[in-house]
């Protein structure tokens, strides 16, 4: 469900004829108490095992946590060490306190830290709920795919009929190859209307777009559709597919987490295992793709509006954090 201040603030904004997304973000990102809060108690943190190309100095969590702490960035002796799943290094960690953090496919080791956050639907007081697509807005920003975090909340402004034409059809992207349900997916439409895979998988165009969110995005938006299947199908395991999709402004093919539509509004995304087989998929794909009216709603169509979850207001996750140190 969304947060009350936030639903507030959204239908404020929203209603505003002269809408300025900065202001959206730093609610988001910082929250309502903004600028009202006294001196900022000190905060060390490290970060232990993230991916290569993270950033300790600059990401989410850094963030939205200024906002309430006088942070400090340090190796290791600190208050609160957040450890992701790429390495064993954070068994060497000296902590007061210990947040786990994960948007890969595996559970949370409730009993083993203060804190878990991950994209899994846990109703325990221990655990709170970030799909990795939120992170990720907040990287799109920094490496400068987009200019802001709020983007995907935005109504989004829908091709003209001629914007639409111009565009290629679908687009395929990825270097995992151990997802046969997608790979099936992709060859089935690619017989029926060509695909372009632009990556190393299955690649088809004698050309691989570079690694990076901005490459990714700029690529996309020369399509009206793109591939965002998962690399599996696991309740509440929503990556940043679907979020790339919808940054570069097209029509994602959607698979992967059946309670998508908790998050993602319906009708703003094809999802293909809501059909009774990918036959019948890929006709819906193609009757949508012939019909610019029916194209149009979708793209008219904003993804994070109006669901039942929300999860945009990471300053919620802050004070969250704060609670438990």
């Amino acid at each position: 469900m969304i947060d009350q201040r936030t639903s507030d603030f959204l239908s404020e904004f929203l209603a505003s004829p002269d809408r300025d997304p900065s202001v959206l973000d730093r609610f988001l990102l910082q929250g309502p108490e903004l600028g009202r809060r006294g001196a900022k108690p000190r905060l060390k943190i490290a970060f232990f095992d993230f991916w290569p190309e993270f950033d300790p100095a600059a990401n989410l969590f850094i963030d939205i946590l200024s906002a309430r702490f006088e942070l400090s960035v340090v190796d290791n002796d600190c208050d609160l060490a957040i450890v992701s799943v790429f390495g064993t290094r954070h068994r060497e960690a000296r902590t007061a306190r210990a947040l786990f953090f994960t948007g890969e496919n595996v559970r949370p080791p409730l009993d083993g830290v203060d804190m878990s956050v991950s994209f899994d639907r846990i109703d325990d007081p221990r655990h709170y709920r970030l799909p990795l697509y939120v992170m990720h807005a907040h990287d799109h920003v920094r490496e400068g795919a987009t200019r802001h975090f709020c983007q995907s909340v935005l109504p989004p402004v829908p091709p003209t009929r001629e914007e639409a034409a111009n565009r290629k059809f679908c687009a395929f992207l990825y270097k995992n190859p151990n997802c046969e349900r997608r790979n099936a997916f992709f060859r089935m439409l690619c017989a029926r209307r060509h695909v372009d895979s632009v990556g190393w998988l299955l690649n088809n165009t004698g050309s691989v777009v570079k690694m990076g969110w901005l490459p990714k995005i700029r690529v996309f938006s020369r399509y009206r559709f793109a591939f965002a299947f998962e690399n599996a199908a696991y309740p509440g395991y929503l990556t940043e597919k679907i979020l790339d999709a919808f940054q570069a402004g097209v029509v994602p093919l959607y698979w992967g987490d059946p309670g998508v539509l908790r998050d993602v509004a319906a009708g703003s995304f094809i999802d293909v295992s809501r059909y009774s087989s990918d036959k019948e998929a890929c006709e819906a794909i193609l009757a949508i793709d012939d019909d610019y009216d029916s194209y149009r709603r979708y793209r008219s169509t904003a993804p994070f509006l109006g669901t039942e979850d929300f999860h945009f207001d990471a300053f919620r996750l802050a004070e969250w954090i704060e609670s438990r140190l």
